[in-house]
């Protein structure tokens, strides 16, 4: 893999180009390296052209839908594009699952009903979240009241899954390894702490065995904001870790998985109804952006500004230093090599004297989404970039080329094929000016292949976990470090276990995100550094915050044991419930610098992109707190 601070100095042969996506040498008998490039003309061609003919009602889709529907529709098309999947999920009945935003929610969510689909969810502000049949998108985006139709926006949580392990753990029920890791158990005992007074409420995407957890004593009364249990069991799996260092915490939940809106919607309720001191959550959207603080991240602003302490998972996309990351960002460079049957000008990745328009994934990339992200403003793009996944042949295996015209986004998504091996992924500036580019395969990684080189950087902790004021939390393991290789070829796991407290031999897993987040707008979109938005513009926040334990023991199943920022996130929320409970009139600003300041560097002396501060301890932060001994 290819540090993107590296400059290359190798010279690359034409023929290398022309598979990436550099111009066909004229032959009576063309080259393979020629019927690559011209597969890859036919293909950019053809969807550029479904581009180029949108109707009004079209320009309010997103592309996805719009080349599902054609393809669906002409066979001569089709035969274009052979090897071409939207990846759309669309359902024996002919629905998709879609979000629709505009002015009337009501009147939308109606028109929905009307035309043979189920409403989902319906925001004061205009969302609606539906499964919609596919042949009435182009009615319902034809409205006045409806501003964009796209797919359904995806969500995950930072969980890492080990069978493995889980197989012999199943039986196994007992208090979080990272109670003893942080230090919680003795810091309870030392400075009569356990939470008390204070709510702790957890967002991820349900508590199935809720009732299981406390028949076996394992949860205490749990306050679920109405109808928002959702399904899954990640977050009952959240509530023990905080129960087992909080024991004496009130505890709250809402689900995250309803949809983006409805995720924002909650985060809000959780401290206006639920009156939550602390909230913690392990999902990300895909679509968040990582430039700009957008709804979910505007939400947390709201409650951290009103004084609610706020931890997100930092995520498990990988890092740098690892060399785990399948993220590329900066400025968007004009590639010299292109290809004559198709609009605007492909990125040239390689920083140094060679061209290369792609770049290459790993076979642990196989089904991952892949977003991109440009340096616009959120809902007010209007330089246009496009997205498309290669494969080894040339062809156009699936995309994302949504019109900015002055009012989308600034985002394209597309999936990796399941099957099949030999992908890069492609990014076209379609029309308008240079930008700074974030690439994410999320959860998977470039790597060189043949003569291609892979190009990554740091920086992929992003959305509403990098909010300023938020605590993004990265993972190290309490107990066993995850064991699980990530891909194929992967070096051997650290040595471990790693028995009793955190110390700064500790090591990070290896899967946690990195930063630092470049951010360039304001939550309004008004640009931090006017007339700059390239990377010398813009700021840089310092994320992730701190570190926090996984590879622990839950007793609900599938979580025996969990792994993942999704389980270092309620590490650290308790820890900060135990420090209220101690001094409940700390301010936000004093308990950030108590568990910043006493926190154990597992990497450089000081912040690193890694880990933070380091791995916070209880003990160390209420003493830096001022809490007396008992």
């Amino acid at each position: 893999m290819r540090r993107f601070s590296r400059a290359a100095t190798r010279s690359v042969p034409l023929a290398v180009g022309v598979v990436l996506l550099g111009a066909g040498v004229a032959s009576a008998q063309p080259s393979a390296a020629d019927v690559v490039a011209q597969r890859t003309e036919a293909g950019i061609s053809a969807l550029q052209g479904i581009k180029k003919s949108l109707t009004p009602s079209e320009r309010k889709q997103d592309s996805r839908l719009v080349i599902e529907k054609r393809l669906r529709a002409d066979h001569a098309l089709a035969a274009l594009l052979p090897d071409y999947r939207t990846g759309l999920p669309v359902a024996k009945t002919g629905a998709v699952s879609v979000d629709i935003t505009g002015v009337a929610g009501t009147a939308v969510a109606q028109a929905v009903r009307a035309a043979g689909g189920t409403v989902r969810y319906a925001s004061p502000d205009g969302a609606v979240r539906a499964d919609l049949p596919l042949a009435a998108v182009d009615k319902i985006a034809a409205r006045g009241d409806v501003a964009a139709v796209a797919p359904a926006a995806q969500a995950m949580t930072w969980r890492e899954q080990d069978p493995r392990r889980e197989l012999v753990a199943q039986a196994v029920t007992q208090v979080s390894e990272g109670d003893k890791a942080h230090g919680a158990d003795t810091a309870r005992a030392q400075y009569g702490v356990t939470g008390s007074g204070i709510k702790v409420c957890v967002l991820s995407d349900g508590v199935n065995s809720l009732s299981k957890s406390q028949a076996a004593g394992e949860l205490p009364a749990v306050d679920v904001l109405a109808g928002q249990a959702g399904s899954g069991d990640e977050g009952t799996a959240m509530l023990e870790i905080v129960h087992d260092l909080a024991p004496g915490a009130t505890l709250g939940f809402a689900t995250a998985f309803t949809s983006e809106a409805s995720f924002a919607a909650n985060i809000r309720a959780l401290r206006t109804t639920g009156h939550c001191t602390v909230i913690v959550d392990d999902v990300a959207y895909f679509d968040e952006s990582p430039f700009q603080d957008t709804q979910v991240a505007q939400a947390v602003n709201d409650v951290t500004a009103a004084g609610t302490l706020y931890f997100s998972s930092a995520g498990n996309s990988g890092n740098f230093t690892d060399g785990t990351s399948g993220y590329y960002e900066g400025d968007f460079r004009a590639s010299a090599s292109t290809l004559p049957g198709i609009s605007g000008t492909p990125h040239d990745f390689d920083p140094g004297s060679a061209v290369q328009t792609s770049d290459p994934l790993s076979a642990g990339s196989l089904g991952k989404p892949v977003t991109l992200f440009w340096s616009d403003p959120w809902g007010k793009s209007g330089n246009d970039y496009d997205l498309f996944i290669l494969n080894a042949s040339g062809s156009v295996v699936s995309s994302s080329d949504n019109p900015q015209t002055g009012s989308q986004n600034p985002y394209e998504i597309a999936s990796v094929p399941t099957t099949g091996s030999g992908y890069r992924v492609a990014v076209v500036k379609y029309s308008g000016a240079d930008r700074f580019l974030a690439l994410n395969v999320i959860r998977g990684r470039f790597v060189d292949s043949g003569s291609l080189k892979a190009f990554s950087t740091a920086g992929v902790t992003s959305g509403h976990s990098a909010a300023a004021d938020a605590f993004s939390v990265a993972a190290a393991p309490a107990a066993t470090a995850f064991g699980r290789p990530l891909e194929t070829g992967d070096p051997a796991n650290p040595a471990g276990p790693y028995p009793g407290q955190f110390t700064a031999a500790s090591k990070w897993e290896r899967f946690t995100s990195d930063g630092e987040r470049h951010v360039f707008f304001n939550p309004d979109g008004t640009e931090l550094t006017p007339g700059n938005v390239s990377s010398t513009g813009g700021a840089t926040r310092a994320k992730p915050d701190i570190t926090a334990a996984d590879g622990v023991a839950t007793s609900v199943a599938g979580f025996q044991p969990f792994y993942g920022t999704s389980a270092a996130a309620p590490h650290a929320a308790a820890i900060a419930a135990l420090l209220l409970s101690g001094k409940p009139t700390a301010t936000p600003a004093e308990i950030r610098s108590a568990l910043v300041s006493s926190a154990i560097d597992l990497g450089a002396p000081g912040y690193d992109a890694v880990t933070g501060a380091g791995v916070i301890m209880a003990g160390p932060a209420l003493d830096a707190l001022g809490v007396p001994q008992s």
